[in-house]
């Protein structure tokens, strides 16, 4: 792994699991925060693969409190 893409790492507010905010597809939110694919699907969450967008976005606002 080179240097640049380890520090776009993050680590999924919920579940912990390390995600590349440039490669994978996480939900970003906050100043810095991120959830997985699997725990934005879990919170509700709807992906448009063929827009490569959100169309429902997941329920992050307990997190985003936390984030504060």
């Amino acid at each position: 792994m080179h240097e640049a893409e380890s520090s776009e790492l993050v680590s999924c507010a919920v579940c912990g699991a390390e995600l590349c905010v440039a490669t994978d597809r996480g939900f970003a939110f906050a100043s810095n925060g991120a959830l997985c694919w699997e725990c934005s699907v879990r919170r509700g969450g709807r992906y448009d693969s063929l827009h490569e967008r959100w169309d429902v976005a997941p329920q992050v606002s307990d997190l985003a409190e936390a984030e504060s």
